[in-house]
């Protein structure tokens, strides 16, 4: 693929990414100009929480469709050693970025998305958290290289991080009702 060719379509998108290696997945990622339609197969809501759809997952890689109520937003998490690019589709959130120092969490950014933002994230640049501003749904696509079963969420009520089994709230467009 040339490298400076958008990648306009998810389907576009899935034809790439088996064949990526090292370097491959962030020059893809560079490239993304999805339109949120393409996405909407993938998108499940819940009024509760914000939902993990996947949309295709191999050994190397998974990509999924977060969706967001108005006001949802993740813990502040680690990625489980695994690299992560955000692309938000549609919507506008919030990137909070976080450091320890001195066994204390220390805010280091705080970035607004808006629509086609990119942002990119691994556990050697701290923690985030994100958070749907919108007033309504966003929907953001993330690209994990590997896939990511856990990872360690902080619970401000204890002041440390806990290890978290992550789910997804559908699959290949199917819901789990578990």
């Amino acid at each position: 693929m040339d490298s400076t060719e958008k990648i306009s379509s998810l389907k576009k998108l899935l034809e790439i990414l088996p064949s990526c290696t090292g370097q491959d997945y962030f020059d893809i990622a560079k490239q993304l100009s999805i339109p949120a339609e393409d996405l909407l197969p993938y998108a499940f809501w819940s009024k509760t929480n914000y939902t993990r759809n996947c949309i295709f997952r191999t050994d190397d890689f998974e990509l999924l469709l977060l969706c967001w109520e108005e006001g949802q937003e993740t813990s502040i998490h680690s990625h489980n050693g695994e690299e992560c690019w955000v692309y938000l589709a549609q919507g506008k959130l919030r990137e909070k970025r976080f450091m320890e120092h001195e066994h204390q969490l220390k805010l280091k950014a705080d970035v607004k998305m808006t629509k086609e933002r990119l942002s990119y994230m691994n556990d050697d640049l701290g923690y985030h958290s994100l958070h749907n501003l919108s007033q309504g749904r966003s929907m953001s696509l993330h690209l994990y290289v590997g896939p990511i079963d856990e990872c360690s969420i902080y619970k401000e009520e204890k002041d440390k991080f806990v290890r978290k089994a992550l789910n997804y709230y559908s699959e290949e467009k199917q819901i789990f009702t578990n």
